[in-house]
């Protein structure tokens, strides 16, 4: 064993035709957690260090438990940061809806002999009052939520979520994953043409794979076209209902496109995913207001994201590495070009003729080998090579 982290996983379940007291009761509380929130990103600073210096304040204005305010505290944190990273110029912060944080000082969470409704959530909310909700699972989430009960895997907060007038509880679990010392990298790189690439490296690329995402993009291209027309005949209305259909459409593709993508890499022996880092990528693209729209509506963060989830599950470790060049630069002798357009790369220095996306996925691999580590880390202790020192960078991130 060479690693031992906690991963989180998302469980949703809904909750069970709430009486009216109960529903009411989670709206007061709802609104008076959005107004701590509102307080703390008015703050504009992302330390919780700084922010603890305002908690006496908070705690006179807003009737929150003290879990809850800290909580409200730690979502504006983690906003305030998210905003600054994808910030585009001119952008404002606009905070229009959000979820309540529980976390185990203010709920619990058991299963009954109740044949109908077996499991109940009960809440600390504002003003001292306290509810209990029934909340149903599918078949998947409910074998998640039972192996937490058995021991396998560990509750850590709950997010109540409205949504259309509905409640939902989001139960964020953790399962301990043991990583080994990584001995082959995946690259996988993603793009407009090919949806995803992936090529295993060690020594010397090894069995490709090409994933064409044909069915999401016809998926994206037919919505497109219904949502124009709509807008023509200023239908907004049925336009808004059918975003949450293609949502849901989408994520499904994505999920089926992750999962083939993780069991590829578990052919190979302990593995480890990089990919790159796109986290910036909408604001440095400026090929044009059609060509933009083409590859703005393509999800590859997203994907990206249930790749990563995926695999840190199944105790594969994920990292990522600059994006600059990984296409433009020959895998062979290091030769930069302009692109042109295609799907071939054509190197004018030795010649090799490549895929364009095989090449990028071989320069993202052969990018995190020939990252440079420290000889000596005080934080990891030893000596420690570039693949283990970036499973240490992730396993901390996860923590």
């Amino acid at each position: 064993m060479f690693l031992e982290v906690d991963v989180p996983i998302c469980v949703v379940g809904k909750v069970f035709k709430p009486n009216a007291q109960k529903i009411l009761a989670l709206n007061r509380c709802l609104l008076e957690f959005m107004r701590a929130v509102r307080f703390y990103v008015k703050l504009k600073d992302t330390s919780r260090r700084h922010n603890q210096s305002s908690y006496e304040e908070a705690k006179a204005m807003f009737r929150l438990p003290t879990a809850l305010i800290q909580n409200a505290r730690d979502k504006a944190g983690e906003i305030l940061k998210s905003f600054e990273e994808n910030r585009k110029e001119d952008s404002v912060l606009v905070l229009k809806r959000i979820s309540v944080r529980f976390d185990s000082r203010c709920y619990s969470f058991s299963k009954t002999t109740n044949v109908l409704t077996p499991y109940w959530l009960s809440l600390k909310l504002n003003h001292g009052r306290r509810v209990s909700l029934p909340v149903v699972f599918g078949e998947r989430q409910r074998q998640l939520i039972e192996d937490a009960f058995q021991g396998k895997l560990q509750f850590a907060t709950v997010e109540m979520v409205k949504r259309k007038g509905k409640w939902y509880a989001h139960f964020v679990v953790k399962k301990t994953v043991f990583f080994e010392e990584p001995e082959t990298v995946i690259g996988i790189d993603v793009g407009e043409n090919n949806l995803a690439v992936a090529v295993a490296f060690k020594d010397k690329p090894r069995k490709a794979k090409f994933w064409r995402g044909s069915k999401l993009k016809q998926l994206r291209w037919k919505n497109s076209q219904v949502r124009a027309n709509l807008q023509q005949k200023n239908k907004l209305d049925i336009v808004k209902r059918l975003q949450g259909r293609e949502r849901r459409q989408v994520n499904q593709e994505l999920h089926k496109l992750a999962n083939e993508i993780v069991e590829y890499v578990k052919e190979f022996e302990n593995p480890i995913i990089a990919m790159e880092d796109l986290t910036k990528m909408r604001n440095s693209i400026h090929y044009g207001k059609k060509m933009n729209r083409r590859l703005h509506t393509l999800p590859f963060r997203q994907l990206q994201q249930f790749i990563e989830y995926k695999a840190l599950w199944r105790g594969i470790p994920v990292t990522y590495v600059k994006a600059k060049n990984t296409s433009k630069t020959c895998h062979r002798c290091g030769n930069v070009k302009k692109l042109l357009n295609g799907e071939v790369y054509r190197c004018s220095v030795c010649g090799m003729v490549y895929s364009r996306d095989l090449n990028a996925s071989i320069n993202i691999a052969k990018r995190l080998l020939g990252q440079k580590a420290k000889p000596k880390s005080e934080e990891f202790g030893g000596d420690v090579n570039p693949l283990n020192q970036q499973m240490q960078i992730t396993a901390k991130s996860l923590i």
